[in-house]
């Protein structure tokens, strides 16, 4: 649409992962070294994480552009597997047929393939991706998995990529055995403010912007742009690259051949943006890695559903699920709930609620969400069932509670857009 009136040969800002356009700031250059380590020295256990949209999937897909034809990689990024699943879904990623065969046939399966292609001497390394959805009993078995050796070497390498609520869940009581063999632990954090002018160049070098007489790259985004830029955005690439495509295209419209302070305004009305501190409810913008926040949950969830037992669940620190299913902290037997319906996540005294891509949705206050800040009395509605957020049960004792006589069918539903967390925040990266 813009490219010929900004002298670019391709988009510069698309949000699809692409190796091309990966800019190497600090942390993912060191993310990348631990990534490549794990393949030139079959040494690893490697963990990854950082929040949606700061550029894991785009360091997986260089990742996979560089390995030779000696490395084997199955890449698994569907998690809200069980054992079994996972172990068919690891077979299949490896050209397998595993589809009719049990655990134990499942587990001799991969192990003879690992031994066959050590033989010959290549190399497999298993990549998760969105590994923070991973049950207990799943990455029991990745523990299992990590001790797949030789008597010299390990014969299956992995790369854990997902979200912080990973970095907690191997943090977790039980977790123990499995976190002492990650070799590499890394966080990705967000980019600094002054990363992002580097960013932005990189960017529309790469997508071959025409330079100057002078041989220099035109400045299509004034300096003036990238604390607004990094008030919106956060410092995360996806955001950013929302937010830098949207400003080109209102400057495309108004004919002008540099993005201004005003431009960017003027796109993040188009986006419905508020600052990101804001949407995610973090005060701090630069997101720096931190040890788990070690605290006594005050909340809780109060179940409107039974009139006459009135129930309670406490929310833990760190991920508390919700399905239909067994293996959730939270179980709601009905079959309008998903298996692994929604999650609820606290994070430096604020919470969260996270849908899981359920079925029939999650409601906030009648509103369907993605993603959004829960608040104290806020109402949440899974099919029939009825929820009441409280960091304090005595103060919203006398709160007005849902109607018992509405069906979650009959709430409005609105789009992603709407919510606290609205566009491409929202997506999978």
């Amino acid at each position: 649409m813009y490219l010929q009136h900004f002298g670019l040969e391709k988009m510069p800002f698309q949000l699809t992962p692409d190796a091309d356009f990966l800019y190497l700031s600090k942390g993912h250059n060191r993310a990348k070294s631990y990534m490549e380590y794990t393949v030139w020295n079959r040494d690893g256990f490697v963990v990854i994480t950082g929040e949606i949209g700061s550029g894991k999937t785009t360091l997986i897909q260089q990742l996979l552009r560089s390995v030779d034809e000696n490395v084997v990689i199955a890449r698994i990024y569907q998690t809200q597997l069980n054992e079994i699943e996972f172990f068919q879904a690891i077979l299949h990623e490896l050209g397998l047929n595993p589809f009719k065969a049990g655990k134990v046939e499942l587990i001799s399966m991969l192990n003879d393939f690992l031994l066959e292609q050590y033989a010959e001497g290549r190399q497999v390394i298993l990549i998760v991706d969105e590994a923070q959805n991973l049950s207990k009993r799943v990455l029991e078995e990745l523990r299992m998995l990590t001790g797949m050796e030789t008597d010299e070497d390990r014969i299956l390498n992995l790369i854990l990529v997902g979200q912080p609520e990973l970095k907690h869940l191997l943090d977790a009581p039980g977790m123990e055995q499995l976190s002492q063999r990650i070799r590499f632990r890394f966080h990705l954090a967000a980019l600094e403010e002054d990363d992002i002018h580097n960013y932005i160049d990189h960017r529309l070098e790469v997508a071959g912007i025409h330079k100057n007489k002078s041989g220099t790259i035109p400045k299509i985004f004034k300096e003036e742009c990238i604390p607004v830029i990094y008030r919106y955005a956060g410092g995360i690439p996806r955001l950013i690259n929302s937010l830098c495509d949207t400003a080109l295209i209102c400057a495309f419209v108004e004919n002008k051949k540099t993005v201004t302070t005003k431009i960017i305004e003027e796109a993040v009305n188009e986006l419905q943006w508020v600052p990101y501190h804001e949407r995610v409810g973090i005060k701090a913008l630069k997101n720096k890695p931190t040890s788990a926040v070690e605290f006594d949950s005050p909340a809780k969830l109060i179940d409107l559903m039974h009139e006459d037992d009135v129930r309670e669940y406490p929310l833990k620190d760190g991920t508390t699920t919700l399905g239909r299913i067994g293996t959730n902290d939270i179980r709601l037997l009905d079959e309008m709930v998903s298996g692994h319906h929604a999650k609820i996540i606290s994070f430096q005294n604020n919470y969260f609620i996270e849908d899981i891509s359920s079925t029939n949705g999650s409601f906030v206050n009648g509103r369907r969400v993605r993603k959004c800040v829960l608040k104290n009395g806020d109402k949440i509605s899974f099919g029939p069932y009825k929820l009441m957020f409280q960091m304090d049960a005595e103060e919203f004792a006398n709160e007005p509670v849902f109607d018992k006589s509405a069906s979650s069918t009959s709430e409005t539903i609105v789009s992603i857009e709407d919510t606290v967390i609205s566009g491409p925040v929202a997506a999978n990266h």
